[in-house]
């Protein structure tokens, strides 16, 4: 059987838009972590006026829907001379939120440890940042890994937000394709493209979630 003559092309360009997305997810990722462990770790602290910064940033992040965030960084900023890249306007919406969410997580999970254990690496002589290293965050992340890990799903699944501003990502690449063989050919050919971009994200958000859900098995087993 023949492949359509539209397939290959199209083909060639959401792979193009899945590196775009690849590019997305990883930074996003990787600073949200980052920067919510380093949040949660900081919440913990006794510092009244360091909690108050850091739980109004969490509550402001997580109060607001990204989209909301992503217009007022790629619209509203240039306003005030800083405009950014569309990929980097995309990257930092859904950094604030990732980081704040992780943030709750990392804090709880520091704060589910008993106290004898902060007290006990105090102590031997450990300084706050040991402790955090050695014993705290070892023992914290048993608890931290599932639900990070959900967090982990929806930034991936967050990514499509960058297609609102422009970045060819991959469900960005796929609207344009339908609307270049909507002009071109008066067929849209929306099912077998939309639904390439349905199963791809499904199976990566499946994954995924099904290696938290064992991941949890096999933490409350140990």
């Amino acid at each position: 059987m023949t492949m359509p003559t539209w397939v290959q092309p199209v083909a060639t360009q959401m792979l193009h838009g899945l590196g775009a997305t690849a590019e997305v997810a990883a930074v996003s990722i990787a600073a949200s972590v980052v920067l919510g462990l380093a949040l949660g770790m900081l919440a913990t602290l006794g510092d009244k006026m360091l909690r108050l910064v850091i739980g109004a940033y969490i509550e402001l992040w997580r109060g607001l829907p990204v989209i909301v965030t992503l217009f007022f960084i790629f619209f509203a900023l240039p306003a005030i001379e800083l405009t950014l890249p569309p990929i980097v306007a995309a990257e930092m919406a859904i950094v604030l939120w990732g980081s704040a969410n992780l943030a709750v997580l990392v804090r709880g999970a520091i704060e589910s440890i008993p106290r004898g254990q902060f007290e006990a690496a105090a102590a031997i002589g450990f300084s706050w940042p040991k402790r955090m290293v050695h014993i705290i965050l070892p023992q914290a992340l048993r608890r931290l890994l599932p639900p990070a890990l959900g967090i982990v799903v929806i930034l991936i699944q967050l990514t499509t937000i960058s297609s609102l501003i422009g970045v060819h990502d991959f469900l960005g690449v796929a609207r344009l394709s339908i609307e270049r063989l909507t002009l071109t050919t008066g067929d849209t050919h929306a099912v077998p493209i939309l639904g390439t971009v349905l199963i791809v994200y499904f199976a990566i958000s499946n994954t995924l979630n099904a290696l938290s859900r064992w991941l949890e098995r096999r933490l409350q087993v140990q």
